[in-house]
């Protein structure tokens, strides 16, 4: 295989990026991949989607170009200014972008107005790292005289830390950034979607604040890919850390001196090197130089230390080391090797195709099994709202059929505003949400797991009682352990009143469900249709704090113990609810 390469881990990669968004999700903020450290890599960029992370976000509109073209199905966002001599691209390729100068969204608005659309900004003010940013000061005028422009939509406010400055997210610039957040909308007259915090370097933050304000959105690429904390390059614990590796390959190998021969001047990049008198050393030189990778970055992964490098050699100490010619020697490397290694075209990018089916399957069993360990030991304080019927809450929904006569569709107090404004969000779209299923006492619950027996007994006759029972275990909770019980789940399909059928979710035929692995959530081997409609249902409870099943699309919980495991909550608010009748 060509060297020098970067193998790519996507396994690591998703597994960093599932990690990351139930951490910030916990904390109500929704996590933006960025992907200029990868260059765009459409691979990498898949696996995001495929993880649930829906908005892509690169500095470079080539990259994004790349994504789309490779068929990556994503909302783009431009994280730099736009470069005055790129406004075209911006407005054709990026549904949304960062702006500080009014010269550069007025020319935006312009082409906007000429091509019939309205292109969405975010706003990135300046908190104190000095690198983009409009000054607190100057933000009141800015929007102003944005607001009068057409075609511009403002919708987020932004800011930028530990970049440039090495300015540390905290309670102080978050609680800045809201409060501006705040004065914007106060003069556009509507809310803004996007308040977006900062980057990878606002882990350290979002695990320490008691409040994250208006904070709802966080821009992450370093942490995913390295499984680090940019402040302390200290290793995120739960993460991984060498998703990628770089591979080269030794072209000579021999016994040479610490200390050249002659009089020292600079080297080929203007460096007066001082070498240290370490005698005779085992050294080999690869075929990889600072034209491919950032050195400094590189870290051997095996005893060796690296001494030096020049444009296209490097060169390694291998101290007890004899090493052949042809061998090939691993490297770990950090943000700023990663970033120039991705986007050298001498450097071959290798990964999987793509997590396959059977991997993110397991992946998927294996968080399940964790979220299994754990939400029965949640603690549990019942805040004692009453179950109200969806039915009598004058929404425009529609109801499954259920098993049960005389179902009522109960729901918690809470939970019943949340379906409201779902509905409604539904109803601008000619859709409507289907409510398959809601409270179920116990009784209910089992007759839900008898019948799915009788079925697969009759289907499976080759089968035993036990093995029955695995199978239905696989998505039907028993009779004690449903969250259901608690009148804090819902499960929910949506109906498009335009084709005046059931939306297609990948494994159903209008209401009727098959149950198979292809129910997860993100599973790689459901159609575009399918996914981008799957996107649309979790998207729609997930902005009312509902949190999607690990292994059903359509079940959504809120306020229960798997809620507040999965949120990381101190204590789930909604117990079990037993009562007789429906």
């Amino acid at each position: 295989m060509a060297t020098p390469r970067i193998e790519i881990d996507l396994l690591k990669i998703a597994h960093n990026a599932l990690f990351l968004k139930d951490h910030y999700h916990s904390k109500g903020i929704t996590v933006i991949g960025v992907t200029k450290a990868v260059c765009g890599n459409p691979e990498v960029a898949k696996i995001l989607l495929t993880c649930g992370v829906h908005i892509l976000a690169d500095s470079r509109i080539l990259n994004i170009i790349r994504m789309e073209n490779a068929g990556i199905n994503a909302s783009f966002l431009l994280l730099r200014t736009p470069l005055q001599s790129e406004l075209e691209e911006v407005i054709e390729h990026c549904s949304i972008s960062h702006n500080t100068e009014f010269s550069i969204v007025e020319k935006l608005s312009k082409i906007a107005v000429e091509r019939g659309i309205v292109h969405k900004i975010i706003l990135m003010v300046e908190l104190g790292d000095l690198r983009e940013g409009i000054l607190p000061v100057d933000l009141v005028s800015m929007v102003t005289k944005i607001s009068t422009l057409q075609g511009i939509l403002i919708v987020g406010l932004g800011t930028n830390l530990a970049c440039f400055g090495g300015i540390k997210p905290d309670d102080h610039n978050m609680e800045q950034l809201s409060s501006l957040a705040i004065t914007v909308e106060a003069i556009i007259g509507y809310r803004l979607k996007y308040v977006s915090g900062g980057n990878s370097a606002n882990y350290g933050w979002s695990c320490t604040t008691k409040d994250v304000k208006r904070i709802n959105y966080i821009r992450l690429g370093e942490s995913i890919f390295l499984g680090c904390d940019p402040l302390t390059r200290r290793p995120i614990p739960g993460m991984y850390t060498d998703a990628f590796t770089l591979v080269a390959e030794v072209i000579e190998s021999g016994v040479k001196s610490s200390v050249p021969t002659g009089d020292i001047y600079q080297d080929a990049f203007g460096n007066v090197n001082d070498f240290e008198n370490n005698g005779l050393l085992n050294r080999v030189i690869l075929g990889v130089g600072l034209q491919d990778v950032a050195i400094s970055g590189l870290k051997p992964n095996k005893d060796m230390e690296i001494i030096g490098a020049s444009s296209d050699h490097l060169i390694v100490d291998t101290k007890h080391m004899n090493i052949n010619v042809g061998t090939e020697l691993e490297f770990g490397l950090n943000y700023a090797a990663l970033l120039s290694a991705m986007t050298s075209p001498y450097v071959t990018k290798t990964a999987d195709n793509s997590m396959n089916a059977i991997e993110y399957c397991e992946m998927v069993e294996k968080k399940d099994h964790d979220l299994k360990l754990l939400w029965p030991n949640m603690s549990i304080i019942e805040n004692n709202e009453s179950l109200v019927s969806l039915k009598d809450a004058g929404f425009n929904l529609i109801y499954e059929p259920s098993i049960k006569k005389d179902y009522k569709y109960l729901v918690r107090e809470e939970i019943v505003d949340k379906i409201g404004r779902i509905s409604k969000s539904l109803d601008k779209l000619d859709k409507r949400l289907i409510i398959r299923s809601a409270w179920r006492s116990f009784d209910h619950q089992k007759m839900i797991w008898d019948n799915k027996v009788t079925y697969l007994l009759k289907e499976h006759p080759e089968k035993s009682i036990k093995e029955i029972h695995e199978l239905v275990a696989h998505f039907i909770a028993p009779s004690d352990k449903s969250m259901h019980s608690t009148g804090g789940a819902v499960d929910g399909l949506i109906y498009d009143l335009i084709s005046e059928s059931v939306m297609d979710f990948g494994t159903n035929k209008g209401l009727d469900i098959d149950l198979n692995e292809r129910c997860f959530p993100y599973h790689p081997d459901v159609s575009t249709t399918a996914t981008e409609n799957r996107k649309l249902l979790i998207d729609l409870f997930e902005k009312e704090e509902f949190v999607c099943d690990n292994k059903e699309y359509w079940h959504f919980d809120y306020g229960n113990a798997v809620w507040a495991a999965k949120t990381g909550s101190e204590c789930a608010i909604y117990d079990i609810v037993k009562r007789f009748g429906e």
